[in-house]
């Protein structure tokens, strides 16, 4: 028999997301509000069955956590998925800058990333290279910082033989390794 619960008991634990660039106290922070509120609801729990925290508290921490009551709410994402994020908008600037010094104007460069891997999979449309061009203007300026990491990183891996110094070889690396799970989906 299944027992029916109410109110936070029959809820996820619903927690503001981290940030996606957290730092360590804010992950502290998270962490301890998750703990607070698991021990919270234990408490609720416990009066729920009239039991003393001293007398069975490790075998209702072990049930609790399969309640619905104590499992942290996935946030709801709403819209279309993003494939423009911070990472990918800043390869794609590294990228045209390394067209740039093989001659190309920016325009040309567009182009012709929009005909090959991986900026193809993420503009499929026939104005590809214009959305590749708007999209290297909108850097914010955390990502101009990140910009400079990127082309420090870049440089090393260059000089140490990791990567070839062919256009794009370093954002096919990067994208490969750090994206591959996440299969890009078609734009409309």
């Amino acid at each position: 028999m299944s027992r029916q619960y109410s109110g936070d008991l029959a809820k996820p634990i619903k927690l503001a997301p981290l940030p996606q660039l957290y730092t360590p106290e804010q992950r502290e922070a998270w962490s301890k509000a998750h703990v607070s509120e698991l021990e919270r609801r234990m408490g609720l729990l416990m009066e729920e069955h009239v039991l003393r925290s001293h007398d069975i508290g490790p075998l209702v921490w072990s049930l609790a956590l399969d309640l619905p009551g104590f499992q942290l709410a996935v946030p709801e994402c709403r819209g279309r998925d993003k494939h423009w994020d911070q990472h990918t908008r800043i390869l794609l600037v590294l990228s045209i800058e390394e067209l740039q010094v093989q001659g190309f104007s920016i325009t040309r460069a567009c182009e012709r990333l929009a005909s090959t891997e991986p900026w193809k999979s993420k503009v499929t449309h026939s104005n590809g290279a214009r959305r590749l061009r708007d999209e290297s203007t909108r850097l914010d300026e955390f990502e101009r910082s990140l910009l400079q990491m990127l082309r420090d990183h870049r440089d090393l891996m260059i000089t140490s033989g990791e990567i070839t110094d062919e256009p794009g070889a370093f954002t096919r690396k990067y994208l490969i390794d750090n994206y591959a799970q996440h299969e890009p989906q078609n734009e409309q």
